[in-house]
């Protein structure tokens, strides 16, 4: 095979892949589609049951379609805690607020490294402050399903002393509307 050949052989395997990889980018993004705009949208997370109960995901879509409001998620904690009796869920420490997040017209939407703090507790010498730090990544697949990622870290800190709790921890969501 020619110089030539092999060269002109190489530019045009070169604007293939260039072509699949756009073909893919945009397939991506087609799949995700507009919410249904006021609605609330419902669901869980992929953790791991605590007592027997599923964590829940739960939002609203603004009614302009241009934010997921009050994007709330369960999360017990600290992995090792204590439980409360019965459905932690109930206890509003146990459901990490993240709040507004924007929202695209192809109905994607994400927020990084948002730090709510989850609850306090007075202690000798001052109080502990409870935190968590959230990443979402969603999308809507149809008008009334939303799934995605939720990635966190847990931690705390005390007069003087501050924790995280292990690694970012990662977990799926699906959420619908009527």
């Amino acid at each position: 095979m020619s110089n030539h050949t092999h060269s002109v052989l190489r530019s045009r395997l070169t604007v293939l892949g260039a072509v699949a990889g756009l073909s893919l980018a945009l397939a991506a993004v087609a799949l995700a589609v507009a919410p249904k705009a006021g609605a609330k949208y419902t669901g869980f997370t992929s953790a791991p049951t605590a007592n027997g109960f599923k964590a829940p995901v739960s939002f609203t879509v603004a009614h302009s379609g241009g934010n997921v409001l009050s994007f709330t998620y369960g999360d017990t904690g600290c992995p090792g805690g204590t439980l409360p009796a019965g459905n932690p869920y109930l206890q509003s420490a146990d459901n990490v607020k993240v709040g507004a997040i924007h929202l695209t017209k192809a109905g994607v939407f994400s927020v990084k490294n948002v730090k709510r703090t989850t609850s306090t507790i007075a202690v000798q010498g001052g109080e502990q402050v409870n935190y968590t730090i959230s990443t979402v990544k969603g999308k809507f697949t149809t008008k009334k399903i939303a799934t995605g990622t939720i990635t966190f870290t847990n931690g705390f800190t005390v007069p003087g002393f501050s924790h995280v709790c292990g690694d970012p921890i990662t977990q799926t969501f699906k959420a619908t509307t009527k």
